[in-house]
């Protein structure tokens, strides 16, 4: 596939990380306002891929060539793999953003699962621990236990794992938010606005408060 469109964030720290783990996002907001954010140094934020939701795809932090570098996408994380527990996972993870106001309420584009299939297949020949089904998590894997709820109910895990990972056992990958918080939410988008500064408001809004909530509900459980 051809390399994807370059924008140069400066929310990484330029040395190269060792590659164990492929994390997922979703933006909460368009593409637009993901790349301002990302792009943006008092935002401190930035995943080493975007992809919109028409299946474009964007690095931002370096990843692509076979060097990755340490973006700043997961936070303060962690994960029990076997008897390995892995902490800090900006130190062992490559970060792709899906754009969707919210992956609890709203469906992947099939364009969006396409881009991942190409993605994946291109980052296993240069990572060989991204070889193993087991090695890609969502945010809310991670970091559930401080309210992160992404890729979220909406994200089609079996189809991804059929598409990526043929021949391999998908793992379970349970959504974070709980259904009655989604159920909740889902009553909110009747009041969404339209125009592109308004709606990215009002979905960043509403995704914090999902955090909020989710904190709240799993504690550091998970």
């Amino acid at each position: 596939m051809d390399a994807p469109h370059r924008i140069d964030s400066p929310n990484y720290d330029p040395r190269p990380i060792d590659v164990r783990f492929l994390v997922l996002h979703y933006t909460a907001v368009d593409r637009v306002r993901t790349l301002e954010i990302f792009t943006d140094p008092a935002r401190k934020a930035a995943a080493h891929l975007v992809v919109d939701v028409d299946g474009t795809i964007y690095e931002c932090v370096p990843c692509w060539e076979g060097t990755a570098l340490r973006g700043w996408h997961a936070g303060v994380s962690r994960w029990r793999d076997g008897q390995t527990l892995w902490e800090g996972l900006n130190d062992w993870s490559i970060g792709v953003e899906l754009v969707n106001f919210n992956g609890n309420l709203f469906p992947f584009s099939e364009a969006q699962y396409a881009a991942l299939e190409a993605i994946v297949a291109h980052l296993r020949r240069c990572y060989p621990a991204l070889d193993d089904a087991n090695a890609v998590l969502g945010h809310e894997q991670i970091a559930g236990f401080r309210g992160k709820a992404d890729p979220g109910w909406r994200f089609d895990w079996p189809h991804f794992f059929a598409a990526c990972y043929p021949g391999q056992i998908a793992p379970s990958r349970p959504p974070a938010c709980p259904a009655t918080l989604r159920d909740a939410l889902a009553s909110l988008a009747e009041f969404a606005p339209v125009e592109p500064d308004a709606a990215n408001a009002f979905w960043e809004r509403v995704s914090l408060l999902t955090e909020t909530a989710v904190a709240l509900a799993h504690g550091d459980d998970l």
